[in-house]
């Protein structure tokens, strides 16, 4: 029997029925929603409760329910029922009948399904309307401004270029506008255009910086760029670059004629980086804050002259959102405000001339073209090895030599924080954490672990695909993978081996499973190669 409080904590109509159809139990939900037709003190029958069910319905299902519990012995669909008041609602209700005959009756509300079907209705009505909106304003727009710049080719008295000039202005202004309307519409829809990858943030910064030094020295702000090491997010280089011009150009419009813009690069726990931009300005008042990130909103800075559309932060929230990351702000009114980016970083420390007699408890594969990243000004530049990045990995490279090295895939920072403790503190092991499975087979091949670790639920794939892809790989292949999993269904254990995994170990981490797999396959591959040249002509 399943006792009451788990039955009253969920929040389906769940019901429990004996082999001889009378109502054993019944959750706090399906109390409630059956009311009186379970609060006398006779013994209730499911038949008893047959009127729960909207008529037509009640017809419909009469054989098929039957029939499909004696051949499989369970029902799942959608049926109308009726509720004390005699509403009705869509339910989505399982049917189970276990071996010694009883059944579990499962119902489901489905008014978060409905609810979420109109809101995407709605929003690809709101999708639809923008961008026809969008291309109805830009057509005669691009007229507006082809003839206005046609117009400054001719040979006008100067106040007529000028007004020419104001033309073109305002025409480039509104197209901007429109621009970032429709960028923010596909972003809240899912569909924006993001391409993450490795993006030296370092370098970003600087670049950025540069690109406003005609503002700040106009006000007279002075700049600081304050990182703490060279750092690689895992991100899109035009989108940061976008957002990060956008908080930096806030920093100099509204901070303190005189005063200083601060730009920080700060590495946290969970393998990611922080990036704060800090103005000394007027601040905003805490009821400000909850309508930050709200398009249109300025927050009243449309009195002071500072001109603006009020998408700027809007946008750059669902840019950083759209690239996994978060975007915060904190203001103290008076005093100014900091604005910080918190991304994923990716692992850059070791290159294809890394040291090649690195003893880990595992094999230690060869591997292929590993990757520098840094970059020249600009946010479309390419990008080549920076010096500072060289330096750190092989800082890095020295201080792990003859520790084991771990590659621990996960989406989640927690997790990683956790990893690299629990295998830092239990084995010395020196973890390069990887924030996506697109990034897995390039950081096993420039790292060279002795073991890859990777969380069941990844953000951008599944496991089993992942598995499948490093042993596909000539040099990744060769490395133990193991799954750290919360999930402990046989079948799905059974997958993920099949899928290339050594062992599957439950969370929290069981540091002595994992030492184990790897030194099982280790041994086995010591087997495998003596076989080998035993049988060698």
């Amino acid at each position: 029997m399943v006792p009451r409080t788990l039955l009253d904590a969920l929040t389906s109509l769940v019901i429990l029925v004996g082999a001889d159809g009378r109502v054993l139990d019944a959750g706090a939900a399906a109390r409630t929603f059956l009311g009186e037709r379970l609060a006398g003190t006779e013994p209730v029958h499911l038949g008893d409760l047959a009127d729960v069910v909207e008529p037509s319905a009640r017809v419909r299902l009469r054989d098929v329910v039957p029939r499909a519990l004696a051949r499989t012995g369970q029902w799942r669909g959608t049926v109308d029922l009726l509720d004390a008041a005699a509403n009705v609602a869509p339910f989505q209700v399982s049917v189970r009948v276990d071996p010694s005959g009883a059944i579990v009756i499962v119902a489901h509300d489905t008014e978060d399904v409905r609810a979420r079907e109109t809101a995407e209705r709605e929003s690809r009505a709101k999708d639809e309307f923008i961008a026809r909106l969008g291309h109805e304003l830009r057509t005669p727009l691009n007229a507006v401004l082809g003839f206005a710049q046609l117009l400054e080719l001719e040979p006008l008295p100067a106040e007529l270029h000028e007004d020419v000039e104001r033309i073109i202005t305002g025409g480039r202004h509104m197209q901007a506008l429109i621009d970032d309307v429709l960028d923010l519409a596909r972003l809240q829809a899912g569909r924006g255009d993001i391409r993450k990858g490795p993006v030296n943030v370092l370098e970003i910064v600087h670049g950025v910086v540069e690109l406003v030094e005609p503002l700040a020295e106009q006000r007279g702000i002075r700049r600081v760029i304050s990182p703490a090491e060279p750092l690689v997010a895992d991100a899109d280089r035009r989108r940061l670059w976008q957002v990060l011009l956008n908080l930096v150009g806030n920093a100099l419009k509204y901070g303190r004629e005189g005063g200083t813009l601060r730009v920080g690069i700060v590495p946290i726990t969970g393998a990611r980086v922080r990036i704060e931009v800090e103005d000394d300005g007027n601040g905003l008042p805490p009821e400000a804050m909850d309508r930050l990130f709200r398009p249109f909103e300025r927050l009243g800075a449309e009195r002071t002259g500072v001109e603006g559309s009020g998408l700027g932060l809007a946008l750059s929230h669902a840019l950083v959102t759209a690239m996994g990351g978060v975007l915060t702000a904190a203001s103290r009114f008076g005093v100014g405000s900091v604005f910080a980016v918190v991304l994923d970083t990716v692992d850059v420390r070791f290159d294809d001339d890394d040291d090649d007699d690195f003893d880990g408890f595992g094999p230690g594969p060869g591997y292929g073209h590993g990757h520098g990243y840094g970059y020249g000004h600009g946010p479309d530049h390419g990008f080549g090895p920076a010096p500072a990045v060289l330096a750190a990995r092989s800082d890095a490279a020295s201080r792990h030599v003859g520790y084991p090295r771990v590659v621990h895939v996960s989406g989640d920072p927690a997790t990683r924080t956790m990893v690299t403790h629990v295998l830092r503190n239990t084995l010395g092991a020196d973890t390069v954490s990887v924030p996506r499975a697109a990034l897995a087979l390039d950081a096993v091949r420039r790292s060279r672990p002795s073991l890859v670790l990777l969380d069941r639920d990844l953000p951008d794939g599944s496991a089993e695909d992942l598995l499948r892809t490093l042993a596909a790989d000539a040099q990744a292949g060769r490395i133990p993978t193991v799954v750290l999993t919360m999930d402990d269904d046989p079948r799905d254990l059974v997958r993920l081996r099949q899928a290339g995994a050594v062992d599957v170990v439950g969370a929290p981490l069981d540091v002595a499973a994992v030492v184990a797999a790897a030194g099982h396959l280790a041994a086995a591959n010591t087997a495998n190669t003596a076989n080998t040249a035993n049988t060698a002509p």
